[in-house]
């Protein structure tokens, strides 16, 4: 992979990329939409991968996902997602609550905080409530960093920045993902940083 430009200049650490990844992530979810099925279209299959991911849903070209609205450090956390998926006759709830950790550590019981916040807001049983943490730490070290808060809270999926990203795109010759329709998604989820 290249090297991002939009992550990487001569900052020592994070230099706030949590908050970078806020405003991306709220992007990439967004336009997982079928408003932009045949105007970007593989910028939307690379985001309607991602939304899958995180609501435990597999979404395919023929899923409607009707609408994906996003509230960035709503109430603290650090999105708070809500998507509607069209199914048949019948609407599908998804309330997500989505912690960002760049290479940084959870701190003052964040996650049991956070979810109470969360589920006192979507007390009603027509949304179905979905947490994910999601680093970029790899795979293999999420157990490492995150798991004895993990542990404490169950409820928590964690997943590394790279488990977003569909294979459907990824070539294996030459180590790189295709590129999509959006530079800002290119820079951000397709390049190392």
């Amino acid at each position: 992979m290249e090297k991002s430009i939009l992550m990487c200049d001569s900052t020592e650490g994070d230099g706030k990329a949590e908050i970078v990844m806020d405003y991306v992530m709220s992007y990439s979810l967004r336009m997982a939409t079928n408003d932009y099925l045949k105007k970007y279209p593989k910028l939307c299959q690379y985001c309607r991968y991602m939304l899958g991911k995180l609501i435990d849903v597999k979404i395919t070209n023929k899923t409607n996902v009707k609408s994906v609205k996003v509230w960035k450090e709503w109430r603290r956390i650090d999105l708070c997602v809500e998507v509607i998926i069209q199914d048949g006759d019948s609407e599908l709830k998804y309330a997500l609550l989505i912690e960002n950790k760049y290479y940084t550590l959870l701190h003052n019981d964040q996650l049991r905080r956070y979810k109470e916040v969360f589920d006192n807001y979507y007390k009603t049983t027509e949304w179905h409530k979905v947490y994910k943490l999601v680093t970029c730490h790899e795979k293999y070290n999420i157990k490492k960093f995150y798991g004895k808060e993990l542990s404490n809270n169950p409820e928590f999926k964690a997943l590394s920045f790279y488990d977003l990203l569909t294979k459907k795109y990824w070539h294996k010759d030459t180590g790189t993902y295709e590129e999509t329709e959006s530079d800002i998604f290119n820079e951000f989820w397709l390049r190392h940083w």
